[in-house]
């Protein structure tokens, strides 16, 4: 038999020289990629946080835009020169006055990394193809005497580093609260029983319609519930409540009272739980005196106060009294909205510029001599501060028969400040 030699190992697997190094190399090719993938993943998250860290920056300078403005909006800016007061007519018609507003750059930080521009402040409800050029229309509205908005958009755009932008849009309401006023004096009544109503026999009592603020609109002195028409009416022709005894009568014009309904009551008049929740709910009115330093639990506090009754403030103030006042003799003057949950006495000499609401015990007198006048608007209603959504007002008390001349008309300027009281309403913020 032949015998074979046998073959040495290393000698065997001499065709799989150089694999080590291959997988070596293999491996260390895969250990580059991965590792270079890691770099790349590390440089684009340092670039993403920086840019997201830039976008952030130009977005709070685009708030801080948006707030500079409300200020302007809410007198805290002086114009320059000064005189000028920031109403919504002279904010879109007058912007220069007031550089933060006046399409010029404004730096946010320090350094001017961070910075704001306000681009256009412009009237939605009046524009001709606002969308394409939002200022399209603004020589054409403030070339009119009469021109008063509503509302305006404010755009704003933010500038940060890396030219990062963002563009916001705000748009601002003029009134805090917003409500339509069609009768010089509103009293609803549901209860079945006879309005509490006496305008006193001679003409010196006026309650007018007419718009003693020049618009030229007139609207009813009165509105009243359906069953208190013709006392109503009767009380206005110079008769008793029930017709009878007719002689001399109080000035008031037009003659007719308006019948209430729901076309013409304010919403929260329209019902006892409207009028609660107007009152007292969460954004009622009492919470929002609250917020304002306006809330007060007497007439005392209220007159003491830094603004007393507003006839110092231009725009007037919100007052809200929970209980009585006696407005009169000795007590300031007032102007915006005045709020009382008690019995409102007009006493002697007294005056007030704005929106009176009674609306609780829904009682108001006349009394003593001198002459007191109120231009704006009245609403009395008499309902209790808890109770069933189903309740329905109580019959209140309107009599101005007391001594001296009372004078009560419509003013539509002095309404509309009283819508305005506590600062205007942002309705919406967007990025656009």
């Amino acid at each position: 038999m032949r015998s074979q030699k046998p073959t040495a190992f290393c000698e065997s697997r001499a065709g799989e020289r150089g694999a080590a190094l291959i997988t070596a190399v293999l491996l260390s090719l895969l250990l580059l990629a991965a590792g270079g993938i890691l770099i790349l993943t590390s440089t684009m998250t340092g670039i993403t946080a920086r840019d997201s860290t830039a976008e952030m920056q130009a977005y709070y300078a685009a708030e801080a835009g948006v707030a500079k403005a409300l200020e302007v909006l809410r007198g805290n800016v002086q114009s320059n020169p000064t005189g000028t007061r920031a109403t919504f007519r002279n904010v879109i018609c007058l912007p220069v006055l007031w550089p933060t507003i006046a399409n010029s750059t404004v730096n946010v930080s320090a350094d001017g990394s961070s910075r704001f521009q306000v681009t256009s402040i412009f009237d939605p409800d009046n524009q001709v193809n606002w969308a394409l050029n939002p200022n399209a229309n603004t020589v054409t509205m403030c070339a009119d005497a009469a021109y008063k908005p509503d509302r305006f958009t404010i755009r704003v755009t933010g500038l940060g580093p890396r030219d990062s932008r963002k563009n916001m849009e705000v748009v601002v309401n003029r009134y805090t609260i917003e409500y339509d006023v069609n009768a010089t004096v509103t009293i609803p009544n549901g209860s079945g029983t006879q309005i509490g109503f006496d305008l006193g026999g001679s003409n010196v009592t006026a309650t007018l319609g007419t718009d003693s603020c020049g618009s030229g609109t007139t609207i009813p002195a009165f509105g009243v519930s359906n069953a208190d028409y013709n006392t109503a009416n009767n009380v206005i022709d110079g008769c008793d409540p029930d017709g009878s005894n007719c002689g001399g009568g109080p000035n008031v014009a037009p003659g007719d009272p308006a019948i209430l309904n729901n076309g013409n009551t304010p919403s929260f008049l329209q019902s006892v739980a409207n009028a609660r929740l107007f009152m007292y709910g969460t954004e009622g009115m009492m919470n929002a005196a609250i917020n304002q330093g306006r809330y007060f639990a007497n007439q005392t506090d209220a007159i003491n106060s830094t603004l007393g009754l507003g006839a110092t403030s231009p725009d007037g103030v919100l007052t809200f009294i929970d209980g009585d006042l006696t407005l009169g003799p000795g007590n300031p003057t007032g102007q915006g909205t005045l709020i009382i949950t008690g019995t409102l006495t007009l006493d002697g000499n007294f005056n007030f510029n704005g929106v009176i609401m009674v609306l609780g015990e829904g009682e108001v007198y006349r009394t003593g001599g001198g002459n007191g006048n109120i231009y704006g608007a009245m609403f009395v209603a008499k309902f209790s501060r808890n109770g069933a959504d189903t309740d329905v007002f109580g019959a209140p008390v309107f009599d101005t028969s007391g001594g001296g001349t009372s004078n009560i008309q419509y003013c539509t300027e002095a309404i509309d400040k009283a819508k305005s009281v506590g600062g205007h309403s942002v309705k919406g913020v967007r990025e656009y």
